[in-house]
């Protein structure tokens, strides 16, 4: 098969790490064997579409091992079921799903997956933005509804649609009980996810962008109450019962001062790993506020309940760019780049 493996550096220079990251040219496009299960619950899947995301060079997972395959999500299809599996799911099955962040392996023509990361593909999406929507989805997912502690959305739509049918009496008091989401970054690669998801669970969302202008109508039509750009947040402090950053720095700084007491405070900004103890060294942290940031987990169950969602139309994915296996260099340093696209970068097998 083929895989895009990132090459060891020349014997002469300096190995690679996260903190001397592995350059473009290091990506290889390598004829291997496809990978064998070894354990049940396990699935090869032939890979149609995997996507690229910012930065992965710099990742320690990628330097974990010599000849590391990158990639987390996917879209495919079930070749083969590992003996002794309990999964309904066939040989021939189209699935969508992540790999887990401590193995990934999709920029392949074929991945070892097991059966907890993959749900039936939702039909009405194409290979590319059904492969867009895992890792990001699903951060978006435990942000709002595992780390803040939301209620899930409702099976029969959007809860806000339904609460928008009661007489205008009912209508304001139930608008007062709704709680705030603040989402900053919210036309990025999760902040779209999040703007979505929150509305899909009857939030009052307001989207956080650097640009109405150039936002705002996209942003509405995801869902979102209200569009501000970052300098409109002044004096809406305590304002949130929720804030989930994806910016980071200044940004992230002044949401602690936008959130109510006993509200939630969370990134998903990777560069901010540590900013609950970094912030508290400041001054800046409050008590009161539950934050943190994490780390994806996946599971199968949210990807059914986010291709569920989707197969309602309550849930949109997006591609930025796309882009073959024989140009993986051109596609990491454009995902890295700026880019006017909405979505992911997706690298098609």
């Amino acid at each position: 098969m083929q895989a895009i493996r990132v090459h060891p550096a020349p014997p002469s220079a300096t190995p690679y790490s996260p903190t001397n990251p592995a350059p473009t040219t290091a990506l290889h496009n390598d004829k291997i064997p496809i990978p064998t299960p070894t354990a049940p619950n396990q699935l090869i899947i032939q890979i149609k579409a995997t996507t690229i995301i910012r930065d992965m060079l710099t990742w320690p997972e990628t330097y974990h091992q010599p000849y590391t395959i990158p990639g987390h999500d996917f879209s495919g299809i079930v070749a083969s079921v590992s003996p002794g599996s309990t999964t309904t799911l066939k040989p021939g099955t189209a699935v969508f799903g992540m790999a887990s962040t401590d193995r990934g392996s999709t920029w392949a023509s074929y991945a070892l997956v097991t059966t907890d990361e993959v749900a039936p593909k939702p039909a009405g999406l194409g290979w590319g933005e059904a492969a867009a929507l895992p890792l990001s989805a699903q951060t978006a997912y435990e942000a709002l509804f595992v780390h803040a502690g939301l209620p899930l959305p409702g099976l029969g739509g959007r809860a806000k649609a339904e609460i928008q049918h009661h007489q205008e009496q009912d209508y304001q008091q139930a608008r007062q009980l709704e709680q705030r989401v603040l989402v900053t970054g919210a036309a990025g690669g999760v902040g779209i996810f999040l703007v979505q998801l929150a509305a899909c669970a009857g939030m009052h969302v307001v989207a956080a962008s650097g640009s109405v202008a150039r936002n705002g109508e996209f942003l509405t039509e995801l869902g979102a109450d209200e569009v501000v750009e970052y300098a409109d947040l002044e004096g809406q402090e305590g304002r949130f019962d929720v804030v989930v950053d994806s910016v980071g720095g200044e940004v992230l700084e002044r949401c602690w001062g936008l959130v109510k007491e006993g509200g939630a405070l969370i990134t998903v900004d990777s560069a901010s790993f540590d900013f609950v103890e970094a912030h508290a060294k400041r001054g800046l942290r409050r008590d009161g506020i539950k934050a943190l940031f994490f780390i994806v987990e996946g599971r199968g169950e949210v990807l059914r309940a986010l291709s569920e969602l989707t197969a309602r139309g309550e849930l949109r994915s997006f591609v930025a760019a796309s882009f073959g296996m024989d140009r993986v260099q051109e596609a990491y340093d454009y995902a890295n780049g700026r880019f006017d696209g909405r979505g992911k970068v997706v690298l098609t097998v």
